[in-house]
């Protein structure tokens, strides 16, 4: 209880910052929001990935590029990904021979598309029909789902989902997140809150349903393995914006490609 007490300045805040953020502010608001989200979230992985060694300046700069390019629209995305890519590789070759080139070319790689190209994603998906309040339902099913399985989790336990990765998670608080994740997406699809085509609509949710609890998972794992209990204390009780933003990330990509297929 004490800790669900601490994280509700945070959702009291947040939830409407990030609805205004979405579906009220113009595009240029919009992709600074995206674009702070991911210098933090840059910042926050760089320190796990490689022990706070080094400041991910390239990652920075790439990710305004990526996430400006995006305002062009998708193929300019592809570009800026791509150049941003080269750039790295540039780079590790410049680096010289240090003994970590290839992981450093890695974390910078992965960061890139983790962060920036995810982001990008979700701001084309609220230029489409669906709009930014579509987008916002849409991560209002994420929200759904961690509320779920935390309710279902806590009240039947049972089984534990993947013990060393997390130990808190449990099989029942995965099936309940899945059910509260879809029942959410489709009623937001069925009654008509958003401009949702319910056909697409199911498939989004079930894939948020599933890849949303294997993204948070995968955060899971880059904590273990950096021995790091949280991404950051930025955002207090939250953790940091690796842990909000964690189960979301993966989805742009997915969503953006089913709504727009």
């Amino acid at each position: 209880m004490k800790k669900l007490l601490a994280r509700l300045p945070v959702i009291i805040i947040g939830i409407p910052a990030v609805y205004w953020l979405l579906v009220m502010a113009n595009n240029y608001v919009k992709l600074s929001f995206f674009a702070i989200v991911a210098i933090l979230g840059q910042y926050e992985l760089c320190s796990m990935l490689e022990k706070g060694k080094r400041k991910p300046i390239l990652e920075w700069v790439s990710s305004i590029i990526i996430l400006a390019s995006s305002f062009y629209g998708e193929r300019a995305l592809f570009a800026a990904l791509a150049g941003c890519v080269t750039l790295a590789m540039l780079t590790t070759v410049f680096r010289g021979l240090r003994g970590d080139g290839i992981s450093y070319f890695c974390h910078v790689v992965f960061s890139l598309f983790y962060l920036p190209f995810c982001l990008s994603c979700f701001y084309l998906l609220s230029l489409t029909n669906i709009g930014g309040m579509g987008l916002f339902l849409i991560l209002s099913s994420v929200w759904a789902l961690d509320i779920g399985a935390y309710i279902f989790g806590m009240s039947l336990r049972g089984p534990k989902l993947a013990p060393k990765i997390s130990p808190n998670k449990t099989i029942s608080g995965a099936i309940g997140g899945f059910i509260c994740s879809v029942a959410f997406l489709y009623c937001a699809a069925h009654y008509g809150w958003a401009n949702l085509p319910l056909p697409r609509t199911i498939y989004v949710a079930l894939v948020i349903a599933i890849v949303g609890q294997v993204a948070d998972l995968f955060e899971s794992v880059i904590k273990r393995e950096s021995d790091t209990k949280d991404s950051s204390s930025l955002l207090g009780a939250h953790g940091g914006v690796l842990d909000r933003i964690d189960s979301v990330l993966f989805l742009g990509p997915l969503c953006y490609f089913i709504y727009t297929l």
